[in-house]
């Protein structure tokens, strides 16, 4: 993917003119910076050189004029560990080629009291990482990098450098995110900002972090904000937290007033890009469709098909959109271009659209954000057509849809980019009529082991423009290849008939894909085992679920079922069943159906909210573990067939599967009278007598009075008696085995044995007296 997108970037830059090699030079700290004191005998913690570097000072100061913004930043870090040499021992400063300078200042290691500068200007390098070409976004961003000499365990590294950007779109205006944490411990952070007095800013603590008020005065005609922490923590975010939730901490800064002002602004931008004869043309051709529904699914597809995503995001591009007639020309333009080309070629159809700003993956999050173009990364069109509000999103490939059918949008708050706009306006989302996906299993299988799969897969809204983009993307042969793949989990000898079918209703904006298959020895492993595969991937957890300080993300609305049909010649041994699990934001349904000839086992899966809140964790924990258990069911081979029967073993007669189905009618029939209910409870009732404490010799019945010593022949003789005396429960006795026999001289001089003996029904104990005097 990367190599053809790279030759596309080469033949769209080829009329770009060549920037001559760039220089970094060294000078000095600029006057205005205000030196900033560090402990450099700050006492090291174990957690404070979890990277190998003791970060003492992270420092920016901002200095903000008419003509551009300056950057100062300062790193003071001490090197405590041989990994710290390995990533402390080189300079790295990112900047935009197109509208930043950058002066390195030096590196300067301290050791043994002793400062040195490490930095040489013939050493610094200028390399070109377009990091984000991959996914068809240039944006000419250079770093300069120098490899430092000698550094060691112990030294101190100070380091500077500042950047002085100068954006044409912001002139007069000062946006910033300053961050209150780092991925490392920092003894010190620092944030100066000095800025005209006239110029009024509005900032706003972001994060799980209490709010950090600056300290505020007058310093030279200018109005300084200063923002400090000391012995800031590592900051660890949790997996899994909802996307409109900001969890990095920094103090946004904006000198927007308000959304309105965003908007205009916004729609400054718009002024002067004008069409081509040839948009013009284009948009009169579809004048001729019936109506303006036609005529907006047109522009649409057009826009969303027929050209392709690809940013040259250099200088005023990074958010003023190219003219819509030379993105029509080149067939190419980023989210801002191709939404602005859709409004212009909707205005001559009659159809009243508009450009709106939102954010990808913060979506609703944008209204507790400063109003600021920097609170949207992303561009859609909001129409009215036929009476509807219709959002689009001009990047989405291969969505269809007639009105009312195609996907939602997940965006949730959009800017309308308008004369009028005041405020954010919200994008509904409305949950699914029916399941998004709605998979059919029809499996049949003989007792000889052979049999086929026939999978009916049906995909609406999102899922069907998903499985449409996928799809576009793979040969017959990928196709299917990879659905064998995937079912081969389950059924590892089964065959592909052939190509998947696939049926794509583009008004409904439904994909149905159909796919066959011929099975083989399936009883080779003793049964079979089938699951809800589809559905497992919405039960996904976090990776640390207990002392949550955050909400869990849960994708809503989701809707999807799949459902298995089990045909078989020979009996299944399958119960039937029925089961609901409902936890705070999701609910799973499940339904085994036995009947002749096989049974049905379906799984429907429910969202009913996009979070868990951090109170409710636990149970959703627990709801989600439970329908993981009930994503699949086993059944063993049908009686008689054995485990390694192939597709030449013999079959089972009629009579003997005649005998079979009445055996599994009485099993039916005794299931629905409740006969293993009533047997596990007598069972259970007898397992608790067991279980009980022994009874006291009180409860034995009395024998009569002067029988206490039993006179027989023998001890075969004493077994006799023993079986014939009765417990008060009615039940008989027994000699406990291996128990001793005790012997003693009685009253009267007779030799006395005592046998141990309990009751066979309540197990209460006795000894049992015998004058033992052979004949």
């Amino acid at each position: 993917m990367f190599l053809p997108r790279f030759l596309l970037l080469l033949s769209a830059l080829a009329t770009l003119p060549a920037s001559a090699e760039i220089a970094i030079p060294v000078t000095e700290v600029p006057s205005w910076v205000e030196p900033t004191s560090i402990d450099a005998g700050r006492a090291l913690r174990e957690e404070d050189a979890v990277s190998g570097l003791h970060v003492l000072l992270s420092e920016e100061q901002v200095r903000v004029s008419p003509e551009l913004t300056e950057r100062f930043v300062r790193q003071v870090r001490r090197v405590v560990s041989s990994r710290g040499v390995e990533t402390g021992s080189k300079l790295e400063v990112k900047f935009s080629n197109t509208h930043e300078r950058v002066r390195l200042h030096g590196v300067w290691r301290t050791r043994d009291g002793v400062r040195t500068q490490l930095l040489r200007a013939e050493e610094v390098k200028v390399i070109q990482q377009e990091r984000e070409l991959d996914v068809g976004i240039y944006t000419d961003k250079r770093t300069a990098l120098a490899f430092l000499q000698d550094v060691r365990a112990g030294d101190l590294l100070d380091e500077s450098w500042t950047v002085e950007e100068a954006h044409p779109l912001f002139r007069g205006h000062h946006l910033d995110a300053i961050s209150l944490a780092n991925e490392v411990p920092v003894a010190h952070l620092v944030h100066r900002l000095l800025v005209p007095a006239d110029l009024k800013l509005h900032y706003k603590t972001q994060g799980p972090v209490a709010a950090v008020e600056p300290t505020v005065r007058e310093v030279s005609g200018l109005r300084e904000y200063r923002w400090e922490r000391k012995d800031v923590p590592t900051f660890t975010g949790e997996d899994g937290v909802p996307d409109d939730l900001a969890m990095w901490p920094h103090v946004q800064v904006s000198s927007f007033q308000s959304w309105a002002e965003v908007a205009a602004w916004g729609l400054s931008l718009q002024q002067g890009l004008e069409g081509s004869p040839e948009l013009t043309a284009l948009a009169e051709s579809w004048r001729a469709l019936p109506t303006e529904e036609a005529r907006f699914l047109a522009a649409v597809r057009f826009v969303q098909d027929e050209v392709r995503y690809l940013g040259i995001e250099l200088g005023p591009n990074t958010h003023q959109p190219h003219a819509p007639g030379q993105v029509l020309a080149q067939r190419f333009g980023d989210c801002k271009d191709k939404a602005l080309l859709l409004t212009t070629l909707l205005r001559p159809l009659g159809i009243t659209a508009h450009v709106a700003m939102v954010h990808s993956r913060q979506q609703g999050g944008v209204a507790s954000m400063l109003p600021s173009p920097y609170a949207f990364n992303h561009v859609i069109v909001r129409a009215q057509v036929a009476g509807r509000t219709e959002w689009v999103d001009a990047t989405m490939t291969h969505q269809r849809g007639r009105l009312g059918a195609r996907s939602p949008l997940p965006y949730a708050r959009a800017l309308v980019i308008a004369p009028g706009t005041a405020a954010l306006e919200s994008i509904p989302q409305p949950p699914p009529e029916g399941p998004e996906l709605d998979a059919h299993y029809v499996l049949s299988v003989k007792p000889n082991g052979t049999g086929t799969l026939a999978i009916t897969s049906r995909y609406t809204r999102s899922k069907a423009d998903t499985a449409r983009s996928w799809l576009a993307g793979l040969s017959a042969e990928q196709l299917t290849t990879r659905f064998l793949d995937q079912r081969r989990v389950l059924f590892p000898k089964l065959k592909s008939e052939g190509t998947p079918r696939v049926q794509d209703d583009a008004d409904a904006n439904t994909v149905t894909l159909e796919e066959r298959y011929t099975l083989e020895d399936a009883w080779a492993n003793g049964g079979l085992r089938i699951a809800a595969a589809q559905v497992s991937g919405e039960l996904a957890l976090p990776r640390r679920t207990e002392g949550r300080v955050h909400p869990v993300e849960v994708t809503h609305p989701t809707h999807l079922r799949e459902r298995w049909e089990i045909r078989s010649d020979a009996l299944l041994n399958v119960a039937p069943s029925e089961k609901t699990v409902e936890g705070p934001a999701s609910r799973l349904e499940t339904s085994v159906v036995p009947g002749f000839g096989g049974f049905t086992y379906q799984v429907e899966y429910r969202s009913l909210a996009d979070r868990v809140a951090p109170g409710a964790l636990a149970r959703h924990v627990e709801a989600v573990k439970e329908m993981s258990t009930e994503l699949g069911l086993a059944f063993a081979a049908p009686i008689g067939v054995l485990s390694s029967s192939t597709s030449n073993a013999p079959q089972l007669s009629r009579n003997t599967s005649l005998a079979i189905s009445a055996v599994f009618l009485l099993v039916v029939a005794a299931l629905w009278l409740g006969i293993p209910q009533r047997l596990r409870r007598f069972l259970s009732e007898r397992k608790a007598r067991r279980a009980a404490p022994p009874r006291s010799v009180s409860h034995l019945r009395e024998r009569e009075k002067g029988a206490t010593v039993m006179v027989v022949e023998s001890l075969d003789q004493a077994d006799q008696r023993i079986r014939s005396e009765r417990c008060s429960c009615g039940g008989t006795f027994e000699r406990v085995p291996d128990a001793l026999q005790l012997r003693h001289t009685g009253s009267d001089g007779r030799a006395i044995t005592v046998l141990r003996v309990r009751c066979t029904s309540c197990h209460a104990p006795q000894f049992l007296s015998f004058d033992v005097r052979p004949s």
